[in-house]
């Protein structure tokens, strides 16, 4: 019984192929970046802010650089003639909103909106008398270079 046992015992430790060993911290790490994440709406809006807040305190210099990186559409104007440009029923009520305040003289603090179709954030701010300047960001794109610590 003690041979049967033993000759048992090595035929299976035979069959256990050890070259084929994985590297487990490799996999673990592998198995990480695969990971699907979850990017909620509010990590989405307070990374539009963190670029739009950059944008505006660096001015033209970084306007450029971020236009090409992020595909950011830049406008700037007078919120009627901007007005024009947004097919997006929301959007242009935002811009009449802007054009009164600015007719009013009221202070304009920088601002996030969505369109309607929720695909895009516009960061408002104002640049010159009388001139909004506005940020268009693609939620997509926003995604896509976001910091990766950021998403969950």
């Amino acid at each position: 019984m003690k041979h049967a046992l033993l000759l048992f015992a090595l035929i299976a430790l035979q069959a256990c192929d050890f070259s084929k060993r994985i590297d487990t911290a490799a996999a673990v790490k592998e198995m990480k970046a695969r990971q699907v994440k979850r990017v909620l709406p509010q990590d989405i809006v307070n990374q539009v802010d963190t670029w739009g807040q950059e944008i505006q305190a660096k001015g033209a210099m970084k306007l450029d650089s971020a236009t090409k990186a992020l595909q950011i559409t830049v406008r700037v104007g007078a919120p009627a003639s901007l007005k024009a440009s947004f097919k997006d029923a929301k959007m242009v009520e935002i811009m009449d909103a802007l054009d009164y305040s600015l007719g009013q003289k009221q202070d304009i603090p920088p601002s996030i909106q969505k369109n309607t179709a929720g695909d895009s954030l516009y960061y408002f701010y104002p640049s010159e008398a009388g001139k909004i300047t506005v940020l268009g960001f693609a939620k997509n794109i926003v995604i896509q270079n976001m910091d990766r610590p950021l998403i969950k």
